[in-house]
């Protein structure tokens, strides 16, 4: 085996090996994102600043990693048995966060050093905040991550299925897609979500050369993507996250090699542990609630962002084990009705 050809199986297999890990890492650096805020005096400057304003970039991490994970899971499942596990694990914890956000918003959110958030006051606001379509159709401010990984989580099957006949041809196609979306200007709220279509599109790409051992093909390939993304951003104006997609999987593979190293076990596990629980810890801190809840008892906005990483955590945990819980008791209910009725 050549030489180019160990390094990049070695650097792109360490990125299946500590998907966890990584996803922990990406939902850390969102948080440092969020955390940002002129109102409650957190606003850091120099590389610690630089590290923070781009923390953006772990939701494009968190979206490659997730299409990795989601050809991973049709490969073995059903489309039935799919679309129920990630029914399971994303919209029960989903509808807890957003009621707990609602009531807490209605009762006590004009209190809040943030006028961001509108709560839904109507039977048909609270129809577009629960399911998420408020965002599509821009009814009043909703939260954008969740709403555009179920879109993307629908149509995944059919983009894992047309894979097989041309990833890189749906990447290529997409970048312009992108590029006419942002030259237009049509639905201008949607530009989050259309913007993460090739870093997505990139995930599945990255999965099928990885499970067909195509690991050299994969590297040029996205040296090539750059390229060309790169040329066009001399006529187009290319938005960021689309100029950087090609260069993630080789940047998340450095970082799970870095990971791999024996002093470093320590932050391997720790970021783990995050990405076990980076679904509640995106919805609990995602709404920047605890950092606003404790500025009510400190003004100090170290004391702050530290306090809430840590009551993110604690309470991203507890919810982690009450959904599973809740979940294992659904089940069970189910599975004894079904044996009763035979």
């Amino acid at each position: 085996m050549k030489t180019t050809e160990k390094i990049t199986k070695t650097l792109f297999e360490s990125i299946g090996k500590h998907r966890s890990a990584l996803m922990g890492f990406a939902m850390i650096w969102v948080f440092l994102f969020h955390a940002r805020s002129e109102k409650l005096g957190f606003m850091p400057t120099g590389l610690w600043g630089a590290i923070c304003e781009n923390g953006n970039l772990g939701v494009d991490i968190f979206l490659f990693l997730s299409a990795f994970g989601l050809c991973f899971s049709l490969k073995k499942n059903t489309i039935k048995q799919f679309y129920l596990n990630r029914f399971k694990r994303i919209m029960p914890t989903w509808w807890v966060v957003l009621f707990a956000v609602h009531i807490m918003g209605l009762l006590v959110g004009s209190k809040f050093p943030d006028g961001s958030f509108v709560y839904p006051q109507s039977i048909s606001d609270m129809f577009f905040w629960y399911t998420g379509l408020g965002y599509f159709f821009n009814t009043c401010f909703y939260e954008w991550y969740i709403p555009t990984l179920l879109f993307f989580y629908l149509l995944i099957p059919l983009i894992y299925k047309l894979s097989r006949n041309g990833v890189l041809l749906m990447f290529i196609l997409s970048v312009p897609l992108v590029l006419l979306y942002k030259w237009s200007g049509i639905l201008p709220h949607l530009s989050l979500s259309v913007t993460r279509i090739p870093i997505f599109l990139l995930g599945v790409l990255f999965f099928k050369n990885l499970e067909q051992n195509k690991h050299n093909l994969f590297f040029v390939t996205c040296l090539i993507l750059f390229i060309c993304i790169f040329a066009l951003s001399f006529f187009w104006k290319v938005p960021p996250v689309v100029q950087a997609a090609p260069l993630l999987p080789m940047g998340l593979g450095l970082i799970s090699l870095f990971l791999s190293l024996k002093y470093t076990r320590f932050i391997d596990v720790f970021f783990a542990f995050v990405g076990t629980i980076s679904l509640e810890f995106y919805l609990i801190h995602g709404y920047r609630r605890p950092q606003y809840l404790l500025s009510f008892f400190t003004k100090n906005s170290v004391m702050l962002v530290i306090g809430a990483f840590i009551l993110c955590l604690a309470l991203s945990y507890l919810l982690h084990l009450l959904m599973q819980k809740v979940t294992e008791f659904v089940e069970l209910k189910i599975r004894m009705k079904n044996e009763n009725s035979h």
